[in-house]
């Protein structure tokens, strides 16, 4: 989380300062609220550059006419997300969250996808005919905490260290129940498989790359701040080996992180569905007291300074056939196997 500092509270300040289009009846605690709040979503979200601003502060003070509390503002954010286009980023209030519910994305049908997510998967590493292995890896929440971060990726790559990495001749990451959370565990918890090395990074609304994210003796860094403390308790002795990804339409947020962070590798391959489209990195500042403003700010990139701006297609797209009880029954498996059997170059 980036500290908003100085330059923050001068520009919420101006701000404040010289807005004419604040009703007279707004408390002084709510007008601060919602100032403060227009004034971070101005410095930094990702769209703000496409938002005529003084019209939009004058339509948002209209909507708060007659707000006595900061809990009759919170219907007008959904609106403001709407016109910055940012389905990703949320205000946290009182513990409850209040976004856009972006009714353009298309319903999604894939019914074996939702009902597995349903169960709430867990961390799953199997060997599959053939000496291939594979791991799901669904969506982890790890509360924002450290701690809880560092935790969540012991628990991957505890399940990886189980059936030894370098009995498997090749690899299936499943990614079709990763719907987001905590990319730092994910990415640590795989690092026997990858080995250390950039792996992508985020890029702001020009395409200037901003921070990068890395593997380093198997542990996950941002920039230089390294996130995760595990041991490298089974480092593998090839990090080349052939990796076949499986996508979803709820493979999202940090989900599609772990897949961009594989875009660009050598002898890797993609099959499924496209991503929900999440590929924006969110930033959290604080208004007040325990309430946050959560902002999409930055674009995902991947090795090779590639930004997503959408989902991710994969190389081979597969419509159904999803069977996570039987994977000898699941088609996207079985499509993974048999371009896992191909020679490959190394």
């Amino acid at each position: 989380m980036k500290k908003p500092g100085l330059l923050v509270l001068l520009f919420v300040a101006t701000h404040t300062a010289h807005c004419q289009t604040v009703p007279a009846s707004l408390p002084d605690s709510v007008k601060t609220f919602l100032d403060k709040s227009l004034a971070l979503l101005e410095m930094y979200s990702l769209e703000r550059g496409t938002v005529d601003w003084p019209q939009l502060r004058q339509t948002v003070y209209q909507k708060a006419q007659g707000a006595q509390s900061v809990r009759e503002l919170l219907p007008i954010y959904p609106y403001v997300f709407e016109q910055l286009k940012d389905d990703h980023g949320w205000l946290t209030y009182q513990g409850k969250t209040y976004k856009w519910r972006n009714t353009a994305r298309p319903a999604y049908s894939n019914v074996a996808v939702k009902e597995a997510l349903a169960k709430k998967p867990g961390v799953l590493v199997k060997m599959l005919p053939g000496n291939v292995g594979y791991i799901q890896l669904p969506g982890i929440n790890a509360g924002g905490s450290l701690q809880a971060m560092r935790d969540a990726a012991k628990v991957v790559q505890d399940s990886l260290c189980r059936i030894n990495p370098d009995k498997a001749k090749s690899w299936i990451i499943d990614l079709r129940l990763n719907d987001g959370g905590a990319m730092a565990p994910m990415l640590a918890g795989i690092a026997p498989l990858l080995g250390d090395g950039h792996l992508g990074g985020f890029v702001d609304k020009d395409g200037k790359p901003d921070q990068q994210w890395y593997l380093r003796q198997g542990n996950f860094y941002m920039d230089t701040m390294r996130v995760t403390t595990l041991q490298n308790r089974c480092p593998a002795q090839r990090t080349d080996k052939p990796i076949a990804v499986l996508l979803s339409g709820r493979t999202a947020s940090s989900g599609e992180i772990v897949a961009i962070s594989l875009k660009g590798r050598p002898n890797t391959r993609f099959f499924g569905e496209p991503t929900y489209g999440a590929t924006t990195a969110n930033e959290s500042y604080r208004i007040s007291g325990t309430s946050y403003l959560t902002i999409a700010g930055l674009q995902d990139a991947d090795r090779n300074q590639v930004a997503y701006k959408s989902h991710l297609t994969p190389d081979v797209l597969i419509s159904g056939g999803d069977n996570f009880t039987d994977l000898n029954k699941d088609t996207k498996v079985a499509a993974a196997l048999k371009w896992l059997k191909k020679p490959k170059g190394r």
